[in-house]
């Protein structure tokens, strides 16, 4: 392409362009010739920049010579307050036509601006009032951008383009007026994680859904939190012996009845044949947790396989493991594997202090570790739009143990009961569920009831009366 011969230019022709405007930007396109396009032209202060007419193939006439100029006429700072800036040659002529030839628009040779252009630039923007960027913002244009609101904050605006992706796409299709009164109100800019236009609001009231849930299918937390819920952490915390790790299997196994909800497991106390057989247990109603177990009920082997196979549901379980050695702040990068790779919707860990145990700091720095964590995590669930489900142990006193900071960052916290001391089956074997935080739907108290049958080894939904 870039060797075919050139015999003639033309201003006409070019991408809805008129000819005048053509001209003044410095934009040609040249014809071989038998007059068809070869490439078109951008007039640089000291350079020419070439485009292919058949394939988006660019070069520079002297290359490795670096483009640090804005292309585009210069215009005096006096002769308006406002300028705009786009990231391609033709958007900046197409939108100084669609403004009336009123504004002074200026192209970026690149999207990747270094700190030589951005030296020679930013003095001569920043004696404009307002500097609009008037571009994509996809990762690139993003970059761009925020490179030139971090030195000039409080003058940096941008035009919102949502019909098409850049000015020249409005010209060429006719929509011309929409691209006009989108540049004439510019919204202030802000980087990704500072919202304050018009479009940031309705983006996130359209696109974001606070506290999507699954329903568990137990009655008395569904009524309290509606069921699991993304987007921050559910802490459940309980003395020792008082179900904590069968709760979380119970709704394990919930989340796996619900369509198309992908779950990660890590449950630290145990190996993994120990959760799969527990797993299976749920879906056979018979205890098969252990090998003897199985012998005993009459469970062979690859039933027990089958079983764990069919509620695991193929890559809907996603189990994990510590290794030996991680740092336990190892868990955020394995939960956002599972979550961004694997898919995964809830990510269950029973339980938390098992990590601050895993810290080269040891006990003493426990406490330090799970706050870090916890603050952490719950970003990041945030983020991700996931349910974390942290399993704690409490002190005899019912104070957490180490993960007090859990509990702050936590959306829903839940105290489990359960009288060790009853000499009635039922009652010893019966959990009460207490809700004590509630930040999504605001319900605190009584959250309903888990019995444990001894010879299932399963929980199921209980209600009060068998509790009482």
């Amino acid at each position: 392409m870039e060797q075919q011969q050139v015999s003639s230019v033309t201003f006409e022709g070019i991408r809805g362009l008129k000819p005048e405007v053509a001209e003044l930007y410095g934009i040609q396109l040249q014809l071989d010739d038998k007059g068809n396009p070869v490439r078109y032209a951008f007039k640089y202060k000291d350079n020419v920049k070439y485009r292919g007419y058949h394939e988006k193939k660019f070069w520079m006439k002297e290359r490795g010579k670096p483009v640090l100029d804005l292309f585009g006429p210069p215009a005096n700072a006096g002769s308006s307050k406002r300028i705009y800036i786009t990231e391609g040659e033709f958007d900046a002529a197409s939108l100084f036509q669609t403004l009336g030839m009123t504004y002074p628009v200026l192209a970026l040779p690149s999207a990747s601006l270094n700190d030589a252009f951005l030296k020679r630039n930013v003095p001569y923007l920043s004696m404009f009032q307002e500097v609009v960027y008037a571009g994509e913002l996809d990762e690139a244009g993003k970059k761009a951008a925020e490179r030139i609101y971090a030195a000039m904050p409080e003058k940096f605006y941008f035009v919102p383009l949502t019909k098409f992706k850049d000015a020249n796409e409005f010209l060429m299709n006719g929509a011309e007026d929409d691209l006009k009164w989108a540049a004439l109100k510019p919204q202030r800019y802000a980087p990704d994680n500072f919202f304050c236009t018009d479009e940031a609001v309705k983006k996130a009231i359209l696109e974001e859904n606070p506290y999507e849930y699954v329903p568990t299918g137990h009655a008395g937390w569904d009524g309290m939190c509606r069921g699991l819920v993304k987007g921050g952490i559910t802490f459940i915390k309980a003395p020792r012996g008082t179900g904590k790790t069968e709760l979380a299997r119970f709704f394990e196994v919930a989340m796996l009845k619900a369509d198309e909800t992908k779950i990660a497991i890590l449950h630290m106390e145990e190996m993994k044949s120990t959760t799969y057989r527990a797993m299976a247990t749920y879906d056979l109603s018979v205890n098969v947790r252990t090998k003897d177990d199985a012998r005993w009920n009459n469970v062979a082997e690859d039933e027990v396989v089958s079983a764990a196979q069919r509620i695991t549901q193929d890559d809907r379980t996603i189990v994990f493991e510590m290794r030996a050695g991680d740092d336990p702040m190892k868990i955020l990068e394995y939960v956002r594997l599972a979550a961004a790779v694997y898919g995964a919707d809830f990510i269950f860990v029973d339980h938390i202090q098992r990590l601050a145990y895993q810290s080269a700091q040891g006990v003493d720095g426990a406490t330090a570790v799970l706050t870090s964590l916890g603050s952490q995590m719950a970003q990041l669930a945030k983020e991700l739009n996931i349910g974390v489900i942290f399993i704690s142990q409490v002190n005899d006193d019912g104070r957490t143990k180490y993960a007090s900071a859990l509990e702050e960052e936590a959306i829903i916290c839940v105290l489990l009961e359960r009288n060790l001391d009853s000499e009635d089956e039922i009652i010893k074997n019966t959990t009460h569920l207490k809700f004590d935080k509630n930040r999504a739907f605001g319900k605190l108290g009584s959250g309903g009831y888990l019995f444990f049958d001894s010879e299932t080894f399963t929980m199921e939904e209980s209600n009060t009366s068998k509790a009482a």
